[in-house]
């Protein structure tokens, strides 16, 4: 996947503050440890001073015996610097550097090839890139208040108070945040405006993202404003892409976009594919599946109502009783 180069300048960034970070601590403790244990410094330039004599030794002829003479001085001296160290609660066998990724170094390469962590990071900036985490960073499940959902009243359809039903549905989507793989269902949160929907959807995104999976969360219409001048020229990137391939796509108000042969194309080719790769989405809406249907056609409908596992938030507007707790 080609990445925008923002993206790949973040990525980088990242990388060589990792490693910036290892060989500073492991310099700090170096320093630390030598000045409280002399003989460790003694032995660094032993260690040091045993260079130039192997390579005298080479150069001079005599291999054999001085080479492994050499060698064998070297390791006694590793050997006893690490017993100098774990006798006084070091886990270090030396002074190396402890990168994040022993493969290559905080690098981003092995032998040439662009290593996993490398890739890794190009994903989740591509999804910082395109994901509203401003506001998921102050959201999550603990504080979302089952207080403002009536606990007199039973709802019809669902045979329970909406308080209840609440619990339910932010119970399952804390479980769901939890276990989340690759491979999770895809969850349809539906229920009139003020209810909570876009809290769940951003503290899911918060829950998956803090696990280290690229999520990419975002209310629709500024998705496919982004998709469009994309498709038109007017901005560089390939964010289609990254929606269908990032670990979770939060799909967020989903029917409060322009209806246009565009933003539908668009919407059916994302949720399409994911649902053909198997990767989840998460969606949320005030319309029924019918609406949907008429918003969207049966294409979309028919993936969404066959695809998600449904999930019903009731209640009275949060928003509004907010603002009626504060008027007093």
């Amino acid at each position: 996947m080609a990445y925008d180069e923002k993206v790949v300048r973040a990525a980088k960034r990242r990388l060589e503050k990792r490693r910036r970070d290892a060989e500073t601590s492991a310099a700090a403790l170096r320093e630390v440890l030598c000045e409280q244990i002399p003989r460790l410094r003694e032995i660094e330039r032993e260690k040091a001073a045993a260079i130039p004599e192997l390579t005298h030794a080479i150069l001079s002829g005599n291999a054999d015996g001085e080479v492994e003479r050499i060698q064998q001085k070297n390791l006694q001296l590793q050997r006893e610097m690490a017993d100098i160290l774990h006798a006084n609660g070091c886990a270090f066998d030396n002074f190396e550097p402890r990168y994040t990724c022993p493969k290559c170094g905080d690098t981003g390469y092995v032998g040439g090839v662009m290593c996993d962590c490398y890739r890794r990071l190009l994903q989740e900036e591509a999804c910082n890139t395109l994901s509203g985490l401003s506001a998921m960073r102050l959201t999550d499940f603990g504080s979302m208040r089952l207080d403002y959902y009536d606990n007199s009243t039973i709802d019809p359809k669902r045979g329970v108070t909406p308080r209840e039903q609440m619990k339910t549905v932010i119970d399952y989507c804390r479980d769901y945040t939890a276990a989340f793989t690759p491979h999770s269902d895809s969850l349809l949160l539906q229920g009139a405006t003020g209810l909570g929907k876009t809290h769940l959807c951003l503290a899911i995104a918060r829950g998956v993202t803090e696990q280290g999976f690229g999520v990419v969360y975002g209310s629709v219409q500024p998705l496919v404003r982004r998709l469009e001048a994309e498709h038109f020229g007017r901005e560089q990137g390939d964010s289609e892409n990254q929606l269908i391939s990032c670990d979770l796509l939060v799909l967020d108000d989903l029917g409060m976009e322009f209806d246009t042969p565009f933003s539908r194309a668009c919407l059916y080719n994302i949720l399409n594919a994911r649902l053909l790769e198997g990767r989840p989405t998460v969606v949320s809406t005030n319309l029924s599946i019918s609406a949907m249907q008429e918003r969207y056609g049966e294409q979309i409908a028919s993936r969404i109502s066959g695809g998600f596992v449904p999930l019903f938030c009731v209640g009275n507007d949060i928003r509004q009783i907010i603002r009626r707790q504060s008027l007093g």
